[in-house]
């Protein structure tokens, strides 16, 4: 179970900030509770606190994450290391590319060989389930994911993108979109993300694949024609 202390990590990661009132409403807890685990937090500099005035009466004080903040709440990078430096052991990949191309070449090889990995697993589940799994392993791998069930669709999220963070703010994410269509066997569509989504990537399954589909080798091959 999570502790209320990763809670409030976890809803700060998911913002650009919150109030003291914000994360009691958002948590259900007492401002007095949240202000404990506050102080507590500020002590071991995961979060700081900016002050904002207010036109009239006391000022208060917006909460968000520091670096260490955000890395507590994202854990799993020693496994996303270990997919890139093997990709980068093929050289074919890298072939005739910029470095920037390289990077994401990178980051593609990678991903289609984790989601290779466990596709044989998520082909035998159903429904929810495939996209609940998907979450957990791209939250073991460094990444802050969700999903919510939309009626008919399912979203994804994931607040910790490290291709962004480290290759490219915008365009195709060339590791979450690989992944998450050679895994779930479908199609994905890429969204922009929502007011509460602080520089998350965000997709929506609109189609879930009852069935295995082959979507693993085209992707393979269109990686390929890209080199």
């Amino acid at each position: 179970m999570h502790s209320t202390k990763t809670e409030i990590l976890a809803l700060l990661k998911r913002s650009a900030g919150a109030t003291v009132d914000e994360i009691a409403s958002s948590l259900g807890l007492a401002p007095m509770t949240v202000r404990q685990h506050l102080t507590a937090l500020e002590r071991d500099a995961l979060i700081h606190a900016q002050e904002v005035r207010r036109a009239t009466g006391r000022p208060h004080y917006r909460y968000s994450l520091t670096d260490g903040g955000h890395r507590r709440v994202a854990q799993g990078y020693d496994r996303l290391v270990a997919l890139l430096i093997e990709a980068a052991g093929a050289p074919a990949a890298l072939e005739g590319a910029t470095p920037g191309e390289r990077r994401g070449r990178l980051f593609r090889e990678a991903a289609l060989a984790l989601a290779e990995q466990h596709r044989g697993e998520v082909l035998m589940l159903s429904g929810g389930q495939r996209v609940a799994r998907a979450v957990e392993i791209l939250q073991a791998h460094g990444g802050f994911a969700e999903w919510h069930d939309l009626a008919g669709a399912w979203e994804v999220r994931d607040f910790s993108c490290i291709y962004r963070a480290s290759v490219d703010g915008c365009g195709p994410c060339q590791w979450h979109e690989p992944f998450l269509a050679a895994l779930l066997g479908g199609p994905i569509e890429a969204a922009p993300p929502g007011g509460d989504c602080a520089a998350c990537c965000r997709y929506v399954i609109p189609t879930p694949a009852d069935r295995p589909s082959a979507v693993l080798a085209p992707l393979r091959e269109e990686s390929r024609s890209t080199r």
